[in-house]
């Protein structure tokens, strides 16, 4: 009994983290859009990042239909969340920010990586585990 509590909240908390983290990925997709420079190559930039993120949260969400999906959503979200650290790092150091901020932009972008990682080898599990009780072909 204690152990299908258990179960059921870890169930409930790896929704919510996928959830958070598509929500999350959509606000960087509308918050972005509409603060773009007006030159063309930015806006091209911008678009390109939009419909990458998008690409993204349909496959994190698309787990409960399809775990490959799921898995290959999670490690693309883990890769960008890690390339985001990279990138913003780079531009706070070579824009003299307060060290302070850069770690927190920094560790931000980290734990987030970490989350999509978690979501990645749920979408695993998940593919292992059909996988594992798929009936056998008749012959």
């Amino acid at each position: 009994m204690m152990i299908d509590n258990l179960l059921k909240i870890e169930k409930i908390g790896k929704q919510l983290l996928r959830g958070g983290i598509a929500l999350y990925l959509a606000s960087i997709i509308f918050f972005t859009i509409g603060n773009v420079k007006p030159t063309e190559l930015a806006q091209l930039h911008t678009g390109l990042v939009g419909m990458l993120l998008f690409g993204l949260i349909i496959m994190l969400l698309f787990h409960y239909k399809n775990p490959k999906a799921g898995a290959i959503g999670g490690a693309g979200t883990t890769l960008f969340f890690l390339t985001s650290a990279i990138l913003v790092g780079y531009s706070d150091f070579s824009q003299d920010v307060s060290g302070s901020i850069i770690f927190l932009r920094i560790i931000k972008d980290i734990l987030l990586a970490f989350g999509a990682l978690i979501l990645t080898g749920e979408s695993v599990k998940e593919m292992v585990r059909e996988r594992i009780t798929k009936p056998f072909p008749k012959r």
